[in-house]
């Protein structure tokens, strides 16, 4: 049973000593991973390289905070790096954390006195961004500064002065008074997020500790990383189908306060009795620290009320009558809805299913033990259950969605892909010591037999990969979209300590290390290649290619691997059905406005000059937002009802009883599928399938 032994894997024991310092837990991470991980590295000046560019770039990406002569004095040290992990000393994390602090409150100095005077545009001046290198001295870092808050002051300006056509290149009348209004905000902003980089001194300290190991991690390979318990707890619900919540949701209103906008009939919070829609929300306190609302977005505080930890909070809220009250709020683990498997039914020429499958998740619950009390119920069974209620909607196809799916479980991967074939391996994989284990379709039969058009894109990696270039390899499914991310491996995460794995004992640090890699039936390898589709479509990620796997320095390089026996389906019609396709793409609006916009959005990501005078800006800014909006008009505008969108029959008879607002979330997703071009090409090519 190899497919167990991989999922069981994280029960076996590992060998390293518990320790409490960085030092400590540096040294002990370093021979975890030399013992467990597939393909170790050998710590010398090289690899020490390797981690302190990385290093510099996670403390000062942008090249902000640092000059020539930080970076010199780090540098001394740099060759020291690998010594230290093998026990030799330590000081580059002191030295470097020492400067990276100085720096933040010297950059914080030259901020509050650039923003206490109004900002000169008269002189022509520009910004190269991002910026290649890091400045020579102290001045010309104050200079990149007033630089970089000309250029925030000005799209501060352009955002409030723009309207659907872009911005006038003649300066507003009112521009002195923006720009004042432009250095309060960015004042707040800048000396909100220098604070935050700052903390407390326990905080600064834990949260550097905290990527420094994970720095350390990631020059084995970008997907090997250290985890602390709360990162641990997040990573676990991440593959899960349920997560802790709030029962809350929010709003920002025009006024830039979060206010709720509706509560969970039956969560704690409105069990309360004391939230009510409307109440104005001022902060939240997690843990004993209370944060204000102005230094959070929407987003933050949906993560912190709404996210994967069993921590309570309490929200100090302000009534619609200006009563302030402080509630706490007791989350509780609840089915997250967005990452259950929902089936829908396509009607045009023929029925045609369609089903989302945003991630490979599993039910598996924390108190795992043992073989036995593994439940194997997760997302593939939950695919299978919506192909069977499909079925009886007569459908002449199924489109599988794979787009933005991250992946998740491999066990829930291999369920899924034997869903479509009868019975043959699926994959291989190999070990760290060579071994090649063979993963079979743990079941006999199919589901579903009849045509398959699979939907990737870029942002599809890992499980997702696993299971497209299988179907695409038994000649199962049309795989249609772009060439997807490029992660052939697989990790574990497991304690970092050495004594044999107690159950009954709390870990406080895990490491998620790359311990397998996946090949392909044929012998190839998604690892950095990707799975390439039979036919291709124009891809927002296509303008990005610097995210997928094989741009990441520290990648593992892709091989080969020993083909194994399996017997592919008959050819598929693919040359004919690409020709018919590319033809329609070539037609479609969107697609060769996506195609634009790559390109325009390939030269825009290097580093580019821009203009800090209003009206050359002005242009600059225009010509952004040209692109952009002619991509969003393109999501927006209403297609020609080629197909009609509708739940699959067992579905209608339950969203009878849904209220007025779980009515209207099913419309808007029915009208989303019936408005995506890629879905409606999927569609198109399995009609040109079934009617060749």
């Amino acid at each position: 049973m190899k497919q167990i032994k991989i999922l069981l894997c994280f029960f076996m024991p590992f060998f390293c000593l518990a320790q409490s310092s960085i030092q400590n837990k540096a040294i002990t991470l370093q021979r975890l991973l030399f013992k467990t991980h597939y393909q170790p590295v050998i710590w010398s000046d090289t690899t020490a390289n390797l981690f302190f560019n990385k290093w510099v770039t996670i403390l000062d990406k942008e090249k902000l905070f640092f000059t020539d002569k930080e970076i010199a004095t780090l540098s001394k040290l740099k060759l020291s790096i690998d010594d230290e992990l093998l026990g030799k000393g330590w000081n580059f994390f002191n030295q470097s954390t020492q400067l990276y602090k100085q720096q933040l409150i010297k950059v914080d100095s030259i901020v509050k006195r650039i923003l206490q005077k109004p900002i000169d545009f008269n002189k022509p001046d520009n910004l190269t961004w991002p910026a290649s290198n890091y400045v020579n001295t102290e001045a010309d870092l104050s200079l990149r500064w007033q630089r970089y808050i000309k250029w925030q002051v000005l799209n501060f300006i352009a955002k409030a002065t723009s309207d659907s056509a872009g911005v006038n290149s003649k300066l507003p009348q009112n521009f002195a008074k923006l720009e004042e209004a432009a250095r309060e905000v960015i004042e707040r902003r800048e000396k909100s997020y220098i604070k935050n980089l700052i903390g407390s001194p326990s905080t600064f300290i834990n949260k550097l500790e905290d990527k420094y190991l994970s720095a350390i991690a990631w020059c084995y390979d970008p997907h090997t990383t250290y985890f602390n318990a709360k990162k641990k707890t997040e990573f676990d619900a991440a593959t899960s189908a349920t997560e802790f919540s709030s029962g809350l949701d929010f709003e920002e209103n025009d006024e830039g306060e979060i206010k709720i906008d509706y509560l969970q009939p039956g969560s704690n919070a409105w069990k309360t009795g004391q939230l009510h829609k409307g109440d104005v929300v001022t902060s939240v306190i997690v843990d004993g620290v209370e944060k204000d609302v102005k230094d959070m977005d929407e987003e933050d505080v949906e993560d912190v009320l709404n996210g994967n930890s069993k921590n309570d909070v309490q929200i100090v809220v302000k009534s619609a009558a200006g009563e302030t009250k402080k509630v706490k709020i007791e989350r509780e683990k609840i089915t997250d809805d967005d990452a259950i498997v929902k089936s829908y039914v396509l009607r045009g020429k023929q029925n045609i299913g369609y089903i989302n499958l945003p991630g490979f998740y599993s039910r598996e619950n924390e108190e795992i033990k043992s073989e036995k009390d593994i439940k194997f119920d997760g997302c593939a069974n939950d695919v299978s259950k919506e192909i069977v209620k499909l079925k009886k909607d007569s459908i002449g196809g199924l489109i599988l969605d794979l787009r933005y799916n991250g992946g998740g479980s491999m066990w829930e991967a291999m369920q899924l892909a034997g869903i479509f074939i009868d019975i043959g391996p699926v994959a291989s994989v190999k070990e760290k010591d060579g071994k090649d284990n063979v993963l079979k379709d743990p079941n006999r039969g199919t589901i579903y037999d009849g045509p398959i058009v699979v939907l990737i894109n870029g942002a599809s990696a890992s499980a997702s990969e696993f299971v497209s270039a299988a179907l695409q390899d038994y000649n199962r499914a049309i795989i249609l979209g772009s060439s997807t991310y490029g992660k052939g491996t697989a990790q574990l995460v497991v304690p970092l300590d050495t004594n044999t794995l107690d159950n009954n004992k709390i870990y406080n640090d895990f490491v998620k290390v790359t311990m397998r890699k996946f090949y392909r039936v044929n012998g190839n390898t998604t690892q950095w290649m990707g799975v390439v589709p039979d036919i291709v479509l124009p891809d927002l990620f296509d303008g990005t290619e610097d995210t997928k796997e094989k741009n990441v320095q520290s990648a593992l390089k892709p091989d080969m691997n020993r083909a194994l026996s399996f017997r592919p389906l008959p050819t598929l019609p693919i040359s004919n059905l690409a020709i018919k396709s590319n033809q329609r793409v070539k037609a479609n609006t969107t697609f060769q406005q996506l195609v634009n916009f790559n390109a325009w959005l390939k030269k825009y990501n290097t580093a580019r000059t821009i203009s800090l005078q209003w009206t050359s800006y002005a242009t600059q800014y225009n010509e952004a937002i040209k692109q952009y909006a002619a991509i969003e008009k393109e999501e927006v505008t209403p297609k020609m009802a080629l197909i009609n969108v509708s739940n699959n029959g067992f579905d209608k008879q339950k969203i009878q009883f849904y209220n007025a607002r779980g009515k209207s979330a099913n419309q808007n997703y029915l009208d989303d599928i019936a408005n995506d071009d890629f879905i409606i090409e999927a569609y198109n090519i399995l009609m040109d399938w079934n009617y060749k």
